[in-house]
């Protein structure tokens, strides 16, 4: 593509330093090229930095329809339900799913979250340090999991351990036996998990019950009942959506507590205030980069778009729009509801926020009230990349014992 040099940068979203320094904030130190630029990395794709612009696109699912390949192609990808999927055919699945998340139900799935906060903090709390990543913020997602499929609470740490074999482990195995190991590994990982997914469809329809899975069997779509792959598919789906992302949301806001104390000492000091916090943190750590395609030749954010290029969209960089936000570089736990896209916009805006964020809400409540001077261990914090995000993988606690764990789990 011949362009002008200005509008040409080298931002790698996967691997590039910006990325490894502070991921949330790397779209936004580009915002000096203007409205949107094309990146040279993975084949070439344009990156578009103003709010307004993603907004636009996110809402516009005609111009900028799904790219279901992602970038850069995931081998492991399948088209997932209704992620993938653009309108009209999108909502009907979308409809299907709405109840899911029914106030009762939603309240049912809060104790389940809350009950895990606090087992966790009885194991962690009395050691003083703790891999937080692992030992409390993955826990949590898998735990509110557990809940929508009607498991046992004490199953959690299967999914836990699932995620993290899927998410994490690859990264390691390919630094130490290098990237054919790691494709291998992951393989292997998604496979345990769809494995794990068709044999409890298979339990669920032999005796349903109170969770997600019997729910889906009994919903219908196009005046039909969604089949049995669909149902599959759109599980795994929650699965995949749900753990890893709620967990990074969680691991980022507590790596920011541990170092800005300021903050923390107001949860401290009024935990009321913990939902405008969630809301805040959400937005100041956007992390994913979310991938359309363009439909027909346009012009878009001051740039010339043909049918067929990618469109990258940083949440991170539109959360830090100074158009859009006041001090936007700040965290503000004062800031009204700030409408961010950390969980996208328009028919695909991420049908489950407010799961997300009320987990993040208990994870602010629970923890201070057991810990309370936490900061980094000296190792430091360890992100790991993917398609669409770049997330802690390591993020070491250290903090003052709690004399018990009948303290910790007060």
């Amino acid at each position: 593509m011949n362009l002008p040099a200005e509008l040409v940068r080298d931002y790698d979203h996967v691997s590039g330093p910006e990325i490894m320094d502070f991921p949330p904030a790397a779209a936004d130190r580009m915002r000096d090229a203007g409205p949107a630029f094309w990146s040279t990395a993975h084949g070439g794709f344009w990156v578009v930095t103003r709010f307004e612009d993603a907004r636009a696109a996110f809402q516009d699912p005609e111009l900028f329809p799904q790219w279901g390949r992602g970038m850069p192609e995931n081998p492991f990808s399948r088209t997932y339900i209704p992620l993938n999927l653009n309108p009209p055919e999108h909502h009907a699945y979308r409809k299907a799913l709405v109840p899911l998340l029914s106030p009762r139900r939603v309240r049912a799935l809060e104790e389940v979250v809350r009950e895990t906060a606090r087992r966790q903090l009885a194991k962690i709390g009395p050691k003083g340090e703790c891999e937080f990543v692992e030992d409390f913020a993955m826990t949590l997602p898998a735990a509110m999991f557990c809940g929508l499929l009607g498991l046992p609470l004490d199953e959690f740490s299967v999914f836990a351990d699932m995620a993290f074999d899927l998410i994490y482990a690859p990264a390691k195995v390919g630094r130490e036996e290098g990237m054919e190991a790691a494709k291998a590994h992951r393989a292997r990982a998604n496979k345990k998990i769809e494995d794990f997914m068709r044999d409890l469809l298979a339990r669920r329809k032999e005796e349903p019950g109170d969770d997600m899975i019997s729910f889906l069997l009994g919903q219908q779509v196009h005046d039909r009942p969604l089949t049995d792959e669909e149902v599959f598919n759109i599980s795994t789906l929650m699965f995949f959506a749900g753990t890893d992302s709620t967990g990074s949301a969680i691991a980022y806001s507590f790596a920011f507590l541990a170092q800005h104390p300021e903050h923390r000492q107001q949860l401290l000091d009024d935990p009321s205030i913990a939902p405008r916090a969630a809301d805040e943190l959400l937005r100041y750590h956007g992390f994913h980069h979310i991938t359309r395609q363009v439909s027909r030749d346009t012009e878009f954010a001051g740039v010339p778009m043909r049918k067929g290029d990618v469109v990258l969209l940083p949440t991170g960089g539109a959360n830090r729009d100074p158009e859009q936000f006041e001090d936007p570089n700040t965290v503000d736990f004062s800031r009204k509801a700030s409408h961010h896209l950390t969980f996208g916009a328009g028919p695909h805006r991420c049908v489950g926020a407010p799961l997300a964020t009320l987990e993040l809400k208990v994870a602010l409540e629970e923890v201070h009230k057991v810990i309370t001077d936490y900061r980094i261990g000296d190792a430091g914090i360890e992100y790991v990349s993917g398609q669409s995000k770049t997330i802690p993988q390591r993020l070491p606690m250290v903090y003052t014992p709690v004399s018990s764990s009948v303290d910790a789990a007060r």
